[in-house]
């Protein structure tokens, strides 16, 4: 019967050809355990101890096969960001929810399996961001947020219902080399692009919106922490700050003084959407797994930079 396998020793990150799945796989790459990276458009064979397959996340077919082989999954998947779900706010069920729960689905036929899921520490907590801990009641001010908030209660459930263990890590903005223009969050990648080819970065406000940065190496280096060192038990949720700090008017210059071009802005009106701070509390995982950001600001704007002016949008500027 199902539920007799004995868990592999495999490591399948789901959503490996996104921003954070790449950089998540890299960092596992070196871990002695086989990986299994699968995504929509990843490329296909094997590439050292990573397995490399295309296919959704949908296909229960599929990972099954794959969660016989692998005992930690890093679930990393996301087809929306806070603006098209804003639109259309069934993406987040039809999209995130309903696979999610297909992988859930699975956890009575694969017992004893762990879950690392990347929920989102800059959208769960609306307007009480600032200073947040993990017991910060969550008031998003976003479907995609809702999403993430969602997301959590359904892997706690398993948890609460199975053998598996989980946990969520709520990371707050994250960049570095890898992210491109079109990913949604991607304000470093866009203000390279705004200072190359000279056209005004739209500002909502007055700029002074304040946000954590983390560089995604900081952040795959947790996940391959955790991957090794295993999940607790049960169901655990961790913020990943990296406590360096700036607002919007803060970021655009260091990026300009970062790529040495003017970067030109446009001056809107507020949204409601956007919390004034997000910049919370990093110390529990700290205290649990010894993590702590080890790149700043300037250094992850300078490798940011020097990878979109040569393999990101940048076109080869100088």
């Amino acid at each position: 019967m199902a539920s007799s396998r004995s868990a592999a020793d495999g490591v399948l990150v789901l959503g490996s050809a996104g921003f954070t799945g790449r950089a998540i796989v890299r960092h596992l790459a070196g871990s002695g355990r086989p990986i299994v990276a699968l995504g929509r458009s990843e490329r296909v064979g094997r590439d050292g101890a990573v397995t490399r397959v295309r296919g959704s996340i949908e296909d229960a077919g599929l990972l099954a096969d794959l969660l016989g082989r692998c005992r930690t999954v890093v679930h990393t998947a996301s087809v929306t960001t806070p603006g098209t779900s804003a639109r259309e706010p069934g993406l987040e069920v039809l999209g995130n929810l309903l696979p999610l729960s297909r992988l859930l689905e699975l956890a009575p036929a694969f017992p004893d399996r762990e879950l690392i899921y990347l929920s989102s520490a800059g959208a769960i907590y609306g307007d009480g961001a600032d200073g947040a801990d993990e017991d910060t009641a969550l008031r998003p001010r976003s479907y995609y947020g809702a999403g993430k908030a969602a997301a959590e209660a359904f892997v706690h459930v398993c948890t609460a219902t199975t053998s598996w263990r989980a946990v969520a890590l709520r990371p707050t903005n994250v960049y570095g080399p890898g992210q491109t223009v079109g990913t949604g969050f991607a304000i470093v990648p866009t203000l390279f692009g705004r200072a190359i080819d000279g056209t005004p970065f739209p500002i909502w406000g007055d700029g002074s919106s304040v946000r954590d940065y983390c560089h995604v190496d900081d952040l795959a280096r947790l996940v391959a922490t955790i991957v090794a060192a295993g999940c607790p038990a049960g169901f655990s949720r961790y913020n990943v700050a990296s406590g360096h700090v700036a607002s919007v008017l803060e970021l655009i210059e260091a990026c300009s003084q970062t790529c040495g071009r003017p970067i030109a802005v446009e001056r809107l009106p507020p949204r409601g959407v956007d919390v004034a701070r997000v910049a919370p509390d990093g110390r529990a995982v700290q205290a649990d797994f010894g993590w702590q950001a080890t790149i700043d600001l300037a250094a992850g704007l300078a490798d940011t930079w020097a990878w979109f002016r040569e393999d990101g949008t940048g076109g080869g500027a100088r």
